[in-house]
Parts: C-alpha cells; sequence; structure tokens
C-alpha cells in the first residue's frame, strides 16, 4: 500500500511541477520577494550595530527559536479553529501543513524523513482537488504568502546547509571567505516563513468567513 501510494505520488509530481511554475508566471505577488531582501539588509544592520546583542549570533538565534515556534502555533491554531468554524477544507489542509512544519521545527532535522514526503504528498493532494481548497489559491495574496512561506524557508535552508557558502567560495576561489552573519540571516529568514504561514492562515480563515457571511445574507 505505501509503495503504491509513493508511485501515485511519483507520477503525480511532474504535473504538480507544471502547476507550480504556471501559478509563479500568472499569479505569483512578485512584490512580496522584497520583503526577505528588506529583511536581510535589516539584520545586517542590526548584527552590524550590535543592536540587541545581534553581533553575538548566539543571541539572535535563542531570539528566534522563541518566536519562530510560537508563529508555528499560532498559524496552527488559526487553521484548526477555522476549519471548525467554517469546514473549509482549504483550512484543513493548511492544518495538516502547520502542523507538520511545527512538529519539524520541535523534532529538528530528523523529522525530515517524514517531513518532505509529507510535503510532497499534501501538495500532490492540493493540486489533484484544487476545487476543495479555492479559498487558499483564488486569492492570489492567500497563495503568494503561502508561496512566500516556502522561498524563505528555501533561503534559509541553503543558507544552514552551506549552500550560499559554497557558491561565494567558488566565485572567488577562496575558501577563507564567510558570509558575516550567516546564522542570524538563517534564523529570521526561517522565521518570516513562519509569519507568511500565520498569515496564510489569518486571510484564508477572513476569506471564508466573509463567504459565509455573505451566503448568510442572500438567504
Amino acid at each position: 500500500m505505501i509503495a503504491d501510494l509513493f508511485e501515485q505520488i511519483r507520477r503525480a509530481v511532474p504535473a504538480l511541477t507544471k502547476a507550480v511554475l504556471v501559478w509563479v508566471r500568472e499569479e505569483f505577488i512578485w512584490g512580496l520577494l522584497l520583503m526577505p531582501i528588506l529583511l536581510i539588509a535589516m539584520v545586517y544592520g542590526l548584527s552590524e550595530a550590535n543592536v540587541l546583542g545581534w553581533s553575538d549570533q548566539a543571541v539572535c538565534k535563542a531570539a528566534m527559536e522563541i518566536i519562530h515556534p510560537i508563529l508555528l502555533v499560532l498559524a496552527l491554531t488559526i487553521s484548526i479553529f477555522g476549519y471548525f468554524k467554517t469546514r473549509d477544507t482549504a483550512l484543513l489542509f493548511l492544518a495538516v501543513l502547520n502542523a507538520f512544519t511545527l512538529s519539524r521545527e520541535l523534532v529538528g532535522q530528523g523529522f525530515g524523513i517524514i517531513f518532505y514526503p509529507a510535503l510532497i504528498g499534501l501538495l500532490v493532494y492540493g493540486n489533484s482537488h484544487r476545487e476543495r481548497i479555492v479559498a487558499l489559491l483564488r486569492p492570489r495574496w492567500a497563495s503568494s504568502f503561502l508561496g512566500m512561506c516556502f522561498v524563505c524557508y528555501f533561503l534559509s535552508q541553503t543558507l544552514d546547509r552551506g549552500v550560499i557558502k559554497r557558491i561565494i567560495w567558488l566565485f572567488y576561489w577562496d575558501t577563507s571567505l564567510t558570509l558575516p552573519y550567516s546564522s542570524n540571516f538563517e534564523e529570521t529568514l526561517e522565521t518570516l516563513g513562519g509569519l507568511f504561514l500565520m498569515c496564510t492562515s489569518l486571510f484564508v480563515l477572513a476569506k471564508t468567513a466573509i463567504r459565509s457571511i455573505e451566503k448568510g445574507n442572500r438567504r
């Protein structure tokens, strides 16, 4: 059964990839990409000026490791509450996504063996049943917020895995070079991803609530 499930997911991935590329081209709000850029600039300035003691990267990391889980708990609470109030599948979809993301944050990298296949499976489900999560896909802001969540987490992971550092090494042919405050950038980008995830849940809940009120008024 598990083998059949993975085979179905494998076959669905090309369609998912094509759908994501079309969405990026036609629906994504590109201006949101300024957010991580501005965040990096702000974090660099704060770290250089040692505001909040952020020149010590351990201080920033400790703060973000508190803020990020709080944002994920809020996102999970909003989506679960919203689902039980509205019974909208889009909010249930977000609740599952939020639960997996929070679990990965609390358990750590070891949870990745469960998290990444589950994430792909969830996205494949969403792509195959778009009519059920229309409250997430139809508003450009909601889907763009969710997209930015993935962008921020991806950038955070490239820093965590040393990808950016190795690109710098290849460009300058000097392995002694380091990216200043890379840990601060990594942690704050991850936290920004959590903020976007919470905003997605809030936006979808607001849209479904407004839609329910409008239906009630028509009656």
